[in-house]
């Protein structure tokens, strides 16, 4: 991107999650300025502090020709509610919740350390939380960490989830949608007359054991079979279930919309700040991100090239996007004004990522994980499911997400560079950004020039 004679660069950052130290070499050789541990089984899985530990030892052996980062998390929840049956959450006592995540805080900035670089992030997902609490658990975090000798530096991001209830509530009855979050264990026991309840021995399939094995063989179990296996708690009567439902802005004073507007971006930006918060990140959950509802939003914008409509899955469900260009806009300068960086994640693909950089210059942080990765290849000849957690970072993927300062290009899915019109709106947006090399990547991240 070519800037103004004597212009001071811009510091913007890729922020790459991964699950292992070879993630995070592949990682830091794609140009990741941020190396996030977590599982990627859900939005924000809590992963061990050894795993940290030998996360941080793999990036401090690597070569980096920027300065890199690491940053870690406390969990969607960690333990600041407990779940009831129907998945709602049920508040423990403040004072145990504010507790609970200073000191997990303090254990993964530990586990981070300092030698890869002085200042690690700890990032708080506080989705489901009012304001007020919001305010507690984050006032505390950075208040603890700030008094530590060793860890006083220590970053401190919030981390709340965007949503649009009309899109997931048209969504979340899809069989591959509802497979996936039986996969995922987001559903809970129900009255076969609940809305949106179905029997889960239909999707039995897609329950796994620790060693990522079907459980049941691909056969139809017995309620009392999904009992035993502790796919259904003890002493539920019969098999039915329903997904979790996300927790929905209005119950929690954030908008009285059905998705995150202008009004839920201002609350959350504005209780991030008076916490004492370093930055912000914008999400998606587990639950949309399975639904393919990322955070940006091609549709409608005549700045945009609309290749979300490209990207469908092979029961030719398209990707689609919660926030449009100008909210993203008004995000980040609503962040700024309150001495936040601003990072925005959510199914981020690299046709988002190389339009949003160049439209959005001020915007400090990109995050990623399923946008960088692919299928393992197995090296004894076969090839890794292609669930979230058997996925992998590909250096050639992360290249497709970082800026363009930093040698970032466009890479587009093979399968999708293939959907009729894909290539019309692709020589579109290269037209309109000149400077932008495109490349189209297979199953495994490997690419090859496009056009």
């Amino acid at each position: 991107m070519p800037g103004i004679p004597g212009e001071v660069g811009a510091d913007r950052r890729l922020l790459v999650s991964v699950f292992d130290p070879q993630e995070a070499r592949e990682a830091v050789l794609g140009g990741a300025r941020i190396i996030d541990s977590e599982d990627p089984r859900s939005a924000l899985g809590t992963i061990k502090p050894r795993r940290i530990m030998d996360i941080a030892d793999a990036v401090l052996a690597a070569r980096r020709d920027l300065p890199v980062q690491l940053s870690t998390n406390i969990g969607e929840d960690q333990l600041l509610y407990r779940r009831a049956e129907n998945g709602l959450a049920l508040p423990k006592s403040a004072y145990e919740q504010v507790g609970k995540a200073a000191q997990a805080a303090l254990g993964v900035a530990l586990a981070m350390g300092t030698r890869v670089h002085p200042c690690g992030i700890v990032k708080v997902g506080l989705d489901g939380m009012r304001t007020g609490e919001l305010a507690d658990v984050l006032g505390e975090i950075t208040a603890t960490l700030r008094r530590t000798d060793r860890l006083s530096q220590t970053r401190v991001m919030s981390v709340l989830f965007a949503q649009d209830l009309d899109l997931w509530d048209a969504r979340k009855t899809l069989p591959q949608v509802r497979r996936a979050l039986v996969g995922l264990r987001e559903y809970y026991p129900c009255e076969p007359s609940t809305p949106g309840a179905f029997d889960l021995a239909e999707y039995a399939d897609a329950l796994l054991d620790p060693h990522g094995e079907p459980l049941f063989g691909g056969r139809r179990p017995e309620p009392a079979e999904l009992r035993a296996s502790g796919a259904l708690p003890t002493g539920t009567n019969g098999g039915f279930v329903a997904v979790n439902e996300p927790f929905s802005h209005a119950g929690y004073g954030l908008t009285t919309g059905r998705r995150t507007d202008r009004e839920a971006i201002r609350a959350m930006v504005e209780a991030s700040a008076a916490a004492g918060a370093d930055a912000i990140m914008v999400d998606t959950s587990i639950l949309l991100k399975v639904a393919r509802i990322g955070l940006v939003s091609t549709a409608g914008s005549p700045e945009l090239a609309d290749l979300d409509r490209h990207d469908t899955d092979r029961h030719g469900l398209a990707r689609a996007g919660i926030l449009s260009l100008e909210e993203i806009r008004f995000l980040v300068e609503l962040c700024h004004a309150h001495g936040l960086e601003a990072n925005l994640a959510g199914s981020v693909q690299s046709h988002h990522a190389q339009q949003v950089w160049r439209l959005v210059p001020e915007l400090d942080q990109l995050s990623a994980r399923g946008g960088v990765s692919a299928l393992a290849r197995d090296p004894y000849g076969g090839t890794g499911r292609g669930t979230r957690h058997e996925r992998t970072v590909r250096r050639a993927l992360v290249s497709g997400l970082v800026p363009p300062e930093q040698g970032g290009r466009l890479v587009l899915p093979r399968r999708m560079t293939e959907q009729p019109g894909a290539l019309d709106d692709l020589a579109g947006l290269l037209k309109r950004h000149p400077d932008l090399a495109a490349y189209s990547s297979d199953a495994y991240g490997v690419l090859a020039p496009l056009g």
